[in-house]
């Protein structure tokens, strides 16, 4: 090592510097290329030959952590710059971090006796059979588009469903309400029935009234709105919460009669058929007629 006498300090000042230049340089992104692994050592090196001695072993574990962390990864994208951690390895161990051969040594057992060569093909031949299969296509070559399923947050009521100011139980009856309310217009525009009143009530419990409980219920102070009474002995949490079973009430309640409507229908058109089919049944039936001796006996 070179002595520098008085500037013998400013030496190992500089090597803090390198460490965290390896450190910054090595464990970035571009920290796969052999180039940025090399340009890294270089200053170390320098370093410990004009009278860092100590240098090379904080730079020896980092060196550790960076192999481990490339090697048991998707280590074929890093391939160049293991190559030259472990070149660089071999020149701390010259410059005294004779230790780093252990660790090293058994952390190639480890690669090996995990797959070693292998372990990238492993993991992108699972990450292929882990992708979705694609869509099918039709003639002309357009995917045919998978059929959309509406989900559970859509709608007027959407926001507040996932809103960690509302107690859970008014968050589960809003997704209830969420999914009545659609089922209930969706059931009334399917019948013809867009002009009745359950239709508009249905509507406005999804885009007025409980969207309008649940703002009421947010304008409370954070801190009173679960324990402070407001009336009857009931807290602002409660409120909401019988405010919106009795709109799930009314939903339930459209929806049971465009059942009872529906079903009209069908009992009507059930008795439309068997008044055709019946009858027709009874013009189309062919008389048996028995020979003359079945009538003698």
């Amino acid at each position: 090592m070179i002595d520098l006498g008085p500037l013998a300090w400013m030496v190992h000042v500089a090597a803090a510097f390198a460490i965290a230049f390896f450190a910054q340089s090595v464990f970035s992104p571009k920290g796969r290329d052999a180039r940025v692994v090399i340009r890294a050592l270089i200053p170390v090196v320098l370093l410990t030959v004009l009278g860092a001695g100590w240098l090379p072993h904080p730079v020896a574990g980092m060196l550790i952590g960076y192999i481990g962390s490339r090697a048991f990864g998707r280590w074929e994208s890093a391939r160049g710059g293991l190559l030259a951690a472990l070149v660089g390895a071999a020149v701390l161990i010259g410059l005294g971090a004779s230790w780093l051969m252990f660790p090293l040594f058994f952390m190639t057992l480890g690669w090996l006796a995990s797959g070693g060569p292998a372990r990238g093909r492993r993991r992108e031949r699972a990450a292929r059979e882990d992708r979705p299969a694609e869509l099918p296509t039709q003639a002309g070559g357009t995917p045919v588009p998978a059929p959309a399923t509406p989900a559970v947050g859509e709608g007027p009521l959407a926001p507040y469903l996932a809103d960690a100011r509302l107690p859970a139980q008014a968050r589960a009856q809003l997704v209830a309400l969420n999914l009545r309310t659609r089922e209930a217009l969706t059931l009334l525009r399917d019948q013809g029935l867009e002009g009745t009143e359950g239709f508009f009530v249905a509507r406005a419990i999804r885009e007025e009234y409980a969207p309008e409980a649940v703002q009421a219920y947010l304008k409370l102070p954070r801190s009173l709105a679960e324990t402070g009474v407001i009336q009857d002995g009931k807290t602002g949490a409660a409120l909401l919460t019988e405010q919106l079973e009795l709109l799930l009430d009314g939903v339930q309640d459209i929806i049971a009669g465009s059942l009872q409507s529906g079903g009209q229908a069908l009992l009507t058109h059930g008795r439309f058929l068997r008044d055709r089919f019946a009858k027709a049944e009874q013009e189309l039936r062919v008389p048996v007629i028995l020979p003359v001796a079945d009538k003698v006996k």
